[in-house]
């Protein structure tokens, strides 16, 4: 790895750790043998301020993260996520300039995971305090962050917003990395005016044109933008749905193939297997990729 680390304007790459005042939460909920109140105070004991300033961030933080009444108990007795709240406490009584949530949820029960991530997301937002959260959960980045930073074999392939990350990747990679399903990839010639993706082709509009030095290209498009009918349309290209995968909530994504690709398209619209449907890609929600998947800028 190679490069600097800076907090704000100040280079803290040759800082040891403990001089950095970064505060860790860990996967595995971390906590000491000793009571919750005792655990929550154990940061503030070498700090220079008055008892009563301790006593009193010591209830501030377990008000707000709702331990209080967990207070006496021994912090080792309590479950997943209670234990959880306490790593996350000790870390928000030490008021560092950095939270760093190392997946933070992964190791909690399903019904608990989604109050904690509410928990989590309250606390930052009302401290404005900076936070770095690594997660392979795509819901927990979207739902958290500001800005994702998406990293590809140990290089960081995008720092950007969410709205960006999600509606312009920099990377065919990113584009199908992020959303559940993934972006539809789809490799393709570029011949000038339109784009040959063998069983169909995308025409561009009068003015719009791809790099003359971009012979292969790569498309993609988000299965929600994905344009299906059931009824021939002019000018859409006829394929076969695969199968119909049902998510519940009346919606589910379709499986469509051709003779060189597959395409998941986003239905409110229960399809039998074999028929036939009609495919459009509205161009203003189409992304293309050069050979190497580098986003190609129009």
């Amino acid at each position: 790895t190679k490069g600097r680390v800076y907090f704000d304007d100040q280079d803290v790459t040759e800082l040891p750790p403990e001089q950095r005042d970064v505060a860790i939460v860990f996967q595995f909920p971390v906590v000491y043998s000793m009571s919750v109140y005792d655990n929550l105070m154990f940061p503030l004991l070498n700090l220079k301020i008055p008892k009563e300033e301790k006593r009193r961030r010591v209830l501030e933080v377990a008000e707000s993260i709702g331990l209080k009444a967990l207070l006496n108990h021994h912090a080792p007795s309590l479950g997943p996520a209670d234990k959880q709240r306490v790593a996350i406490g000790r870390v928000l009584i030490r008021k560092p300039k950095v939270f760093l949530f190392d997946e933070p949820l992964s190791s909690i029960e399903p019904d608990r995971r989604v109050y904690l991530k509410t928990e989590i997301k309250r606390i930052q937002e009302a401290l404005q305090q900076t936070t770095i959260y690594v997660t392979h959960d795509q819901t927990e980045a979207l739902t958290f962050a500001e800005k994702i930073a998406v990293m590809e074999m140990g290089r960081v392939a995008q720092f950007d917003t969410v709205d960006n990350i999600y509606a312009k990747p920099n990377t065919a990679f990113v584009g199908f990395f992020i959303g559940s399903p993934g972006m539809n990839i789809l490799e393709g010639e570029n011949l000038g005016d339109r784009v040959n993706l063998r069983d169909f082709s995308i025409s561009l509009p009068s003015g719009m044109r791809l790099p003359e030095n971009v012979r292969k290209v790569k498309v993609g498009i988000r299965p929600e933008h994905v344009e299906v009918s059931a009824k021939e349309r002019k000018d859409w290209a006829c394929f076969k749905v695969e199968t119909f995968e049902d998510l519940g909530k009346g919606f589910g994504i379709l499986h469509i193939i051709t003779d060189s690709h597959r395409i998941r398209a986003r239905s409110t619209t229960w399809i039998p297997e074999g028929s036939k449907v009609w495919v459009n890609f509205p161009l203003e929600h189409v992304s293309f990729f050069d050979e190497e998947g580098k986003r190609i800028r129009m």
